[in-house]
């Protein structure tokens, strides 16, 4: 039983490597996938500001476009108004002011288009200030993804020579004492502990003098009374 509890520990020794290994792998796939949702909020930022910059060339064509309308109108009624056919006093008030309202209609316009370009202008500087931005932070954030999947590649390497390890060792262990220490490393860290006098080292507890000597003189397998572990 002396070499079941040396491969016990030798098991044990592997799990622990293992853990560290998993929460490696572990912390390098949360680094990751933060640097993928970086990247992600920066390009769906130079998307929103895509969609800003349409919009507002959009409106600003839409205006452009109205104001042909009107410049139209205005200079087919002063045409009209200063063509000489018009001899009614009445009739030619209405014209004069038909004119009068699409001059101020043209004068809205105007001043509405220049802030349009305004706004299609600064839109388009933050549009270029972002794309550079985000060229920038994009490749840098693939490089550090890059370095952190060669990570993640290396520990899990590491972690499968380990894992092969200790599936030969599991060959060397009785079914029934393997499927037993399993269970405590499901509820404990360490499955097989250290005596010290007669406390054992995993739940601090004094065990019977009579269990305490069959540890000091390898008797078996010697498991603690109070929480189950291996004793060594």
């Amino acid at each position: 039983m002396s070499d079941t509890l040396e491969n016990l520990q030798k098991m044990q020794a592997i799990d622990r490597q293992k853990d560290a290994l998993q929460q490696k792998i572990l912390k390098r796939k949360r680094e990751k996938d933060r640097l993928r949702e970086e990247k992600e909020r920066l390009e769906a930022e130079l998307l929103s500001l895509k969609h800003a910059l349409d919009k507002a060339r959009l409106a600003l064509a839409r205006k452009e476009l109205e104001l042909k309308e009107v410049e139209e109108r205005w200079a087919t009624t002063k045409s009209k108004l200063y063509s000489g056919e018009i001899t009614s006093s009445k009739e030619l008030a209405q014209w004069e002011k038909s004119m009068k309202k699409l001059e101020e209609t043209k004068d809205s316009l105007e001043n509405e288009i220049l802030a349009e370009m305004e706004n299609v202008e600064n839109l388009q500087k933050e549009f270029q200030r972002k794309g550079q931005e985000v060229t920038e932070k994009g490749t840098l954030i693939a490089q550090q993804i890059e370095v952190k999947e060669n990570e993640i590649a290396t520990l899990e390497a590491e972690l499968a020579v380990l894992e092969k390890e200790w599936q030969g060792i599991t060959s060397l262990i009785p079914p029934e004492i393997l499927a037993y220490y399993m269970e405590l490393r499901k509820k404990f860290q360490d499955a097989v502990v250290s005596l010290l006098g007669e406390v054992c080292q995993g739940c601090y507890l004094s065990v019977p003098t009579i269990v305490a000597k069959a540890v000091r003189r390898r008797e078996g397998l010697v498991r603690c009374p109070n929480c189950g572990r291996f004793l060594c």
